[in-house]
């Protein structure tokens, strides 16, 4: 079973300022310029920072003898700052969704001759950013509360008469929460490329009273946990991990919504060369998959990549033949950033009304 994932997660839409102060093990570094057989790479810290170097980073060294440095985690303001100033700290960054759509400014655009784009999932690219991971929001729910019935869809998350009891909802991601009830009222995956808000809303209404927010993912893995709610959207590896200690929770992977981590290169890097090189192999077939053995639950974005068959049912993207959303992908992505202002004051407004 999946371990929980112990590092702050970004902004996927570049609306929270995060700064991760990366200390500790390996190697830490402020300036690309430190060495040109380097590259500053960001370092998550953390089981998933550990992953990534064991998975990615030392295997990169091995195969190329270009050594990463640890770099610190950068909001989208200061990976446009490095662009502008023509000053880079940090070599491969982690953009927002927003960001990797429209980083023509301050994003290097990817060389997809060196990088296996035909063998990546739709929807976990831009021409300016690329998904090293998949993670992903499930339906989470107790195991003891219904009798023996399971919920398989959003529709029974929203069905508080089959399936009673309170219902935790993460407010931090306010297209994510619209997807999960326009699902739930009957709106394919498919059909999401723009949003019903009023539509949207409607159908929240429907549990308003029943609802318990919640902010971080380990807010929420302690409301299902603790029995305070029935039924909860939730990371995926946050289920799995509470159920790998013996708590009575489970999941269904039916219309997930899944997300990618993007990463990129700031526009005029002199270490562009490298860094690149580094991207190729994060993604590279035999290599992408690896980091699925570390237990963060995390899939790969590289659809050929194999995975150890011990965590493959932990991982998003073993179950892409069920009904899903990648939230990151573009076709979805372009209609958020677009309109993000109107979505969130009309989801703040409702859940204050």
């Amino acid at each position: 079973m999946a371990k929980d994932r112990l590092t702050l997660r970004r902004s996927l839409w570049g609306l929270m300022a995060i700064t991760l102060a990366v200390a500790g093990c390996g190697t830490t570094a402020s300036s690309s310029s430190s060495s040109s057989k380097s590259v500053v790479a960001t370092w998550s810290a953390g089981d998933w920072g550990n992953c990534q170097q064991t998975s990615f980073y030392d295997t990169f060294t091995k195969a190329t003898g270009i050594g990463i440095l640890h770099g610190a985690q950068l909001t989208d303001g200061q990976i446009e700052a490095e662009a502008e100033a023509h000053v880079y700290n940090v070599d491969l960054v982690y953009p927002s969704t927003e960001l990797a759509l429209s980083g023509s400014k301050y994003l290097t655009p990817l060389d997809y001759s060196m990088i296996p784009k035909g063998q990546l999932y739709p929807g976990t690219y831009t021409a300016y950013a690329v998904g090293m991971d998949i993670y992903s929001w499930v339906l989470g729910y107790r195991t003891d509360q219904f009798g023996g019935a399971q919920p398989t869809s959003w529709a029974d998350f929203f069905n508080v008469q089959k399936f009673p009891g309170k219902r935790a909802l993460n407010d931090s991601d306010v297209p994510a929460l619209l997807y999960i009830a326009l699902m739930a009222d009957g709106v394919s995956p498919a059909d999401l490329t723009t949003i019903d808000v009023a539509r949207a809303l409607n159908k929240l209404s429907s549990i308003k009273s029943d609802i318990v927010w919640y902010e971080t993912g380990t807010q929420g893995q302690e409301l299902l946990t603790s029995g305070e709610v029935a039924m909860a959207e939730i990371y995926a590896n946050r289920i799995e991990a509470s159920a790998a200690t013996g708590s009575p929770v489970a999941l269904t992977w039916n219309q997930q919504i899944a997300v990618v981590d993007y990463i990129g290169i700031p526009k005029g890097d002199p270490n562009e060369a490298n860094t690149m090189k580094l991207i190729s192999w994060v993604l590279q077939k035999n290599i992408n998959g690896t980091a699925a053995t570390c237990g963060a639950g995390l899939g790969p974005t590289n659809a050929t990549s194999p995975v150890a068959q011990s965590v493959a049912d932990e991982l998003p993207s073993s179950h892409f033949s069920l009904p899903h959303v990648v939230e990151s992908s573009p076709s979805l992505a372009k209609y958020v950033v677009a309109n993000n202002d109107a979505l969130t004051n009309a989801f703040l407004n409702w859940k204050t009304s």
